[in-house]
Parts: structure tokens; C-alpha cells; sequence
């Protein structure tokens, strides 16, 4: 990832880029114990960053006494994506020695909140993958579509 990092450094001929940030869990839904959220260059298309993260240790389960860190997480797995993010923008820049200055998301996140000021106030700029908007836009269509009367009284 050092490496990765010194790529876009030398293709950008600067210390900005763009990532794309997202995440997975072990199991689907909200209710995942282990996840990691991944920031990938939007120039080179490798990792620069990666962080783990869990909520378990086997070992304390087994009452097995641990000299390590069991667990670097505690909240909602919800939530895993936005504190994953906000771990590796915050470290960018001593680790990666880069500032990801442009935030690709799936808009499914609330991650960009709480990274968009992380270098200083809106030094972070959202911008969303096209195929992504097309998605949601085309899933709340075929809603739409399905059920043309509840989504009316929403609206009004």
C-alpha cells in the first residue's frame, strides 16, 4: 500500500487524490461482528488503505486470557464504514503521506460526514459513481412503478 501510495504520488505529481471508499461485513445486514472498509485510488484503481475491523475475540470468549487488542471497534455494524473511513483519512497523511481530497462513494454511507473536514473545512469534496446513482435512481423508479399510490402520499 506504501507503494501504492507513492504511484499516485508520482503519476499526480501531487499529494491530492481521489479514492473511492466502501465497505464489507462478514455476513449481510447490520448485525456482523467483523468488516472492513477499504480506500482504493481512483488513479491507479490499488488500495492505499485498509482497515479491519471487529467487535469479537474467540479467545475471550473461550475465557482464554489475551495480550493483544481483542476488538478496535464497538458500535453499530452500521456504522463500521463511517468509523473505518474517518480512521484512514485521519492517517493519511503520516501513513500514506496523501490527502484524499475527493470522496467516491456509493451514497449509501455516512461516511463522507465525517471525513469532509478532516484536513480543514470542506477540504474533502463528494462525488458520486454514476453507476451508482443510476442504481438507486432506477430502484426508486421500479418502486415508484410498483406502488405509484404510496409513493404519491409520501410525497404530498
Amino acid at each position: 500500500m506504501k507503494a501504492a501510495s507513492k504511484e499516485v504520488q508520482n503519476l499526480k505529481k501531487s499529494t491530492t487524490c481521489g479514492v473511492s471508499v466502501d465497505s464489507t461485513w462478514q455476513r449481510k445486514g447490520h448485525m456482523s461482528l467483523n468488516g472492513c472498509v477499504s480506500v482504493i485510488s481512483i488513479d491507479t484503481g490499488k488500495i492505499l488503505d485498509l482497515e479491519v475491523m471487529t467487535q469479537y475475540c474467540k479467545m475471550c470468549e473461550m475465557n482464554i486470557k489475551c495480550d493483544h487488542e481483542c476488538s478496535n471497534y464497538k458500535g453499530s455494524s452500521g456504522n463500521m464504514e463511517s468509523v473505518g473511513a474517518f480512521r484512514i483519512f485521519e492517517r493519511s497523511v503520516m501513513k500514506r503521506e496523501l490527502q484524499y481530497t475527493e470522496y467516491y462513494g456509493d451514497g449509501d454511507s455516512k461516511a463522507f460526514l465525517k471525513v469532509k473536514d478532516i484536513y480543514g473545512e470542506d477540504t474533502v469534496t463528494k462525488l458520486e459513481c454514476i453507476g451508482h446513482v443510476q442504481k438507486r435512481v432506477g430502484s426508486r423508479l421500479r418502486k415508484l412503478k410498483k406502488n405509484p399510490k404510496d409513493s404519491v402520499e409520501k410525497v404530498n
